[in-house]
């Protein structure tokens, strides 16, 4: 008896031996030290593209996270999102604002001397 979808769909609940050598063997599936190995491996490396993807634009930790837990779905995520903006400190009133804006959204101090 394996641990697969079709082991699953030929189980009989009235029998307590098949349901036990069922459990024991998607235990020892699950268990396999290959397995995780594999798991985490593919977690590191998704994590690793995502953080290069991320270091290009400007968003680190959003496309580490998307490339660890979605691996190349968040690849393709992290690729379509928008690249982050880079923040600077408004000069008034020293909350972080968009490096782009040209008034404070906070206090609404003039933050560039361009007309």
């Amino acid at each position: 008896m394996s641990c697969d979808l079709a082991a699953l769909s030929s189980f009989d609940p009235a029998e307590p031996d098949q349901a036990t050598r069922l459990l024991q063997e998607c235990t020892q599936t699950l268990t396999d030290p290959w397995l995780w190995f594999w798991a985490i491996a593919f977690t590191v490396i998704g994590a690793a593209v995502g953080a290069w993807i991320g270091k290009r634009k400007n968003a680190v930790t959003r496309d580490t996270l998307l490339g660890a837990m979605l691996g190349p779905f968040g690849w393709i995520i992290s690729l379509a999102l928008p690249a982050a903006q880079p923040k600077s400190a408004c000069s008034t009133c020293k909350r972080e604002v968009d490096a782009g804006d040209a008034h404070c959204r906070h206090c609404g101090a003039r933050l560039n001397s361009s007309p």
